[in-house]
């Protein structure tokens, strides 16, 4: 029982640790007088992604042992991990797709502000947005929702359906209250299709790369309808 409540707190202080690090970190060097907002743009994505990374750092820290062992395994699983990682990456665009379909059928006026959010700061900031979205997030997120959740949630199902739930809530957090907070459906789904993943392989991975495939393909496509690139 004891053992069930730390790993409930351990998730709930790496959701925190997680959301609040950069800002934290942020107002540590603005009480030494290091303010990186007044830093040129470039100058200002390299400080922004070391403070990312540093919080990867941290959070590979509490669990290396266990992530240097999934990440040989995945590295001797590769083509069979790899490949079933895309297969159930297609599964989650079907339902993503099939949910904002019917969202739009049944509230047309209802949009994904996550979605709207990450254009306007990706238009404002490629570079650091990019890192962010493709490599921090999906690590991240994975660690928190897949990894630190299945500690604290031994069933298999329950966890695959708080995981989503979860994750569609997360990125929902925004617009709680109006009809957008629907989105946490399509969301959601994607959650528990990680999550699915994570129990069947036992491999962190596996929804890492997923997590990072599908985001680096909307980036790809954002910045490309934006003439950031290949215009």
């Amino acid at each position: 029982m004891n053992k069930k409540l730390n790993n409930c707190l351990f998730f709930i202080a790496m959701f925190l640790f997680y959301n609040l690090y950069s800002a934290v970190v942020v107002a540590i060097l603005n009480k030494i007088g290091i303010h990186i907002s007044k830093f040129g743009i470039h100058n200002k994505n390299i400080c922004l992604i070391v403070i990312d990374i540093s919080c990867m750092i941290i959070t590979y820290l509490f669990y290396r042992k266990e992530l240097n062992s999934e990440l040989k395994k995945f590295f001797k699983n590769f083509f069979n991990f790899t490949c079933f990682g895309i297969e159930m990456w297609i599964v989650g665009i079907v339902l993503m797709i099939a949910s904002n379909l019917i969202i739009k059928m049944v509230l047309p006026t209802a949009t994904a502000a996550n979605e709207d959010a990450v254009q306007a700061m990706l238009l404002k900031t490629p570079i650091y947005i990019s890192f962010s979205a493709c490599v921090f997030a999906p690590f991240m997120e994975e660690m928190i929702f897949r990894k630190s959740l299945k500690h604290a949630i031994s069933n298999d199902y329950i966890f695959i359906i708080m995981s989503g739930l979860l994750f569609g809530l997360v990125h929902n957090l925004g617009v709680i209250g109006t009809t957008s907070m629907i989105y946490i459906i399509p969301y959601g789904l994607f959650g528990c299709v990680f999550a699915y993943v994570y129990t069947k392989k036992k491999d962190i991975f596996v929804p890492i790369f997923m997590h990072m495939l599908h985001n680096t393909l909307l980036v790809l496509v954002s910045l490309y309808n934006m003439g950031v690139i290949f215009k």
